[in-house]
């Protein structure tokens, strides 16, 4: 039988994408049911956090060297929030549908999947804030920010990585979801948010330099501000790298979710 369902489960995502379709209105809706504000929070959450940071460096710090500092700290933040809101959601996504998971028929790839993809809801809107603020500031226009669709689809790839092999280890280890919480803390101050990637490479020896760009976020990020800010392509060796974790971080996703997935009813 699990023989049958794993056959089943490449074909299965076309095949079932009506039920991805409503998998990820569902989650939008049930995550604003109860708040007055709805999906106003998607604004409000980076905007809040940015005017923070905003006057950490610019008044209390005094270090903003940044031109448009406030389209170069929403590129960081948007980017962040993005992979934050999908990893949370989707760690214990199995758990929380385990009525769903329980029927053998249903691909339970969807479930992750369709979690991720209910964020870029939130990413579009966020998206949105960003081009406000370069319209409001005056960021000159390039052909470079043609590269931002790429961007994002690299860091789709990696998230949805990340949420195929969170989600399946916290079936079997309940931890995950606590670790997935406080890696993120970490992930927030070892990505170049609130400063340039430029900072990381100038002050960090070497090898480490080379273990923190092993973050895709990284590269991403530095990715998307030479596109919108500086005008120029991505910087090869840091999106490279971006490029080659996004994938390999994929390729186990699926591997792993695609071994373990037929013990989840047994297991929830």
């Amino acid at each position: 039988m699990p023989k049958r369902v794993t056959h089943h489960h490449s074909m299965g995502l076309w095949n079932h994408r009506y039920a991805i379709h409503n998998l990820v209105l569902k989650d939008f809706k049930v995550r604003y049911r109860n708040m007055s504000l709805g999906f106003l929070w998607s604004v409000i959450n980076p905007l809040i956090m940015l005017g923070v940071l905003v006057f950490v460096f610019t008044y209390v710090l005094k270090i903003n060297r940044e031109p448009y500092f406030a389209v170069f700290l929403l590129i960081g933040l948007v980017l962040f929030n993005f992979i934050s809101l999908c990893l949370t959601a989707s760690t214990t996504c199995i758990k929380d549908n385990s009525s769903v998971v329980k029927k053998i028929i249903f691909p339970r790839t969807i479930i992750p999947i369709s979690v991720v993809l209910s964020q870029v809801i939130h990413l579009c809107i966020q998206l949105g804030v960003v081009g406000l603020f370069i319209v409001i500031l005056h960021v000159p226009p390039s052909l470079t920010m043609l590269w931002i669709p790429l961007i994002l689809v690299i860091e789709l790839i990696f998230i949805m990585g990340a949420a195929l092999i969170c989600s399946c280890l916290n079936v079997y280890f309940r931890d995950i979801q606590y670790l997935v919480e406080s890696g993120l803390t970490v992930f927030f101050w070892v990505t170049p948010i609130f400063y340039p990637l430029e900072t990381a490479r100038n002050n960090l020896p070497s090898w480490l330099y080379k273990l923190y760009i092993i973050n895709p976020l990284a590269g991403c990020i530095a990715a998307a501000r030479n596109a919108i800010l500086h005008h120029s392509s991505p910087d090869i060796f840091s999106f490279g790298m971006a490029i080659a974790v996004a994938f390999a971080t994929l390729g186990i996703g699926i591997v792993l979710f695609n071994k373990l997935h037929t013990q989840f009813a047994d297991k929830i």
